[in-house]
């Protein structure tokens, strides 16, 4: 059996047992099968072993998970415990399946001579864990001998960019979720109120009013058609989703639209140029050169492909590939930025900078003094979200009880 076939076949188990002192322990251990499972957990010294098999499916890690990873590697290296002995230390806490093949693998590969910056260009397709700009940073640390460095300023970079992520999805959380339940109770409305008015309405001879008939034409439809309606709605998500991997059309449009919504334009501009000065600050630290550190913001088209995906944000794109075209005509860095990425006093931080020699570090202020702005516009949209949805589903209710009492308001014209 091949080792890529072995990969395939982990599974997950839950654990309980005692130790060497009689307390009780459990845990998850990623395993190809029960008998080998049983086996390390004992010569782990764990004794009266409870073994069950979990059926989870095998999910791709999340960032914080490859973050700690990093974390954990950062400090075993730091600690001056060979590589290979720090990923199979690593390998013994992970456990989601296939984080856990990824660090087999690559222990797999350095075995076999690779460095880690080759092996993990050659899982690059398979397990996108780490982007260009990351196995850049790590080639870059083996050749100074700074890996250890290089990991920690990694693992700092994804905390931030994490914590940032987690802000926006905390302020979007909250209106989608309301959202959801005022559709939810509008179709519930719709279902079952609705109908109770349109049965009384019934048994009068006068013409409803044009907006009472629409609501009744929606509630008859909904009844009759929900399963399908239903169904339409998961198909067009999932082709909605499938056109923003692929469509590049589709994506200037969603990058359009968020462009001119008033306070989340802002919001994505700043949390694009805090993100863009924070990465190249980072590889510019390491020494990676400034042509080559923009060149690994542009998406890379595999050999295999015929047409690449639709990959990264395409505003920023567009700005870097402006910023390498003007870069590689010999101006300098300052003069090659556009205002659609850095404001102009951004800008005349650059300069400053690029004349001091310290490049940088100014990208590392520029980064922390946009991040407090962008911390203020994200608590003054989460401020605003609430008083806006209150309107929506005040809106949306208030509606649908206009257009049923609206045959009530006008009574008059319904008594003969």
């Amino acid at each position: 059996m091949t080792q890529m076939t072995q990969m395939t076949q982990l599974k997950m188990f839950r654990w309980k047992g005692v130790n060497r002192l009689n307390q009780s322990q459990k845990g998850i251990l990623i395993a190809e099968n029960e008998q080998q499972a049983r086996q390390i957990l004992l010569q782990r010294g764990w004794q009266k072993l409870k073994l069950q098999q979990n059926w989870q499916l095998s999910t791709k890690p999340t960032q914080a998970e490859i973050c700690d990873a990093l974390l954990q590697l950062a400090v075993l290296l730091k600690s001056a415990v060979p590589l290979k002995n720090s990923l199979v230390i690593l390998l013994q806490n992970c456990t989601n399946i296939q984080l856990n093949q990824w660090i087999r693998i690559l222990i797999h590969e350095i075995e076999t001579g690779y460095s880690f910056s080759q092996a993990l260009a050659k899982q690059a397709t398979q397990y996108a864990f780490l982007n260009l700009q990351e196995r850049q940073l790590i080639h870059v640390g083996e050749m100074t001998g700074k890996l250890p460095q290089v990991c920690a300023q990694i693992a700092e970079h994804k905390q931030q960019a994490l914590t940032l992520q987690r802000k926006l999805q905390k302020i979007l959380l909250y209106p989608i979720l309301v959202l959801a339940i005022s559709i939810i109770l509008t179709a519930l409305l719709l279902i079952f109120i609705v109908p109770q008015f349109a049965d009384m309405y019934s048994n009068n001879q006068a013409q409803l009013p044009f907006f009472t008939q629409i609501l009744l034409s929606l509630s008859n439809s909904l009844q009759d058609y929900w399963a399908l309606m239903l169904c339409l709605i998961v198909a067009l998500i999932a082709v909605l989703k499938h056109q923003l991997k692929h469509s590049l059309r589709l994506n200037q449009c969603k990058n359009k639209l968020s462009e001119t919504m008033p306070i989340l334009s802002n919001v994505v501009h700043l949390s694009r140029l805090v993100s863009f000065c924070r990465s190249l600050h980072l590889m510019l630290l390491s020494g990676v050169p400034l042509n080559q550190a923009l060149q690994s913001f542009l998406p890379q088209q595999k050999s295999w492909q015929q047409k690449a995906d639709v990959q990264g944000d395409l505003s920023l794109i567009s700005e870097v590939k402006a910023m390498l075209h003007w870069v590689k005509q010999g101006y300098a860095f300052s003069a090659a930025v556009g205002t659609g990425l850095f404001p102009m006093q951004a800008q005349q931080m650059l300069q400053v900078g690029e004349q001091s020699g310290q490049l940088a570090q100014m990208l590392k202020h520029i980064a922390d003094t946009y991040q407090q702005q962008l911390d203020h516009k994200i608590d003054l949209l989460s401020q605003m979200l609430e008083p806006l949805l209150m309107v929506v589903i005040g809106g949306l209710i208030g509606l649908i009880m206009l257009g049923l009492y609206l045959p009530i308001f006008n009574m008059g014209s319904l008594i003969q």
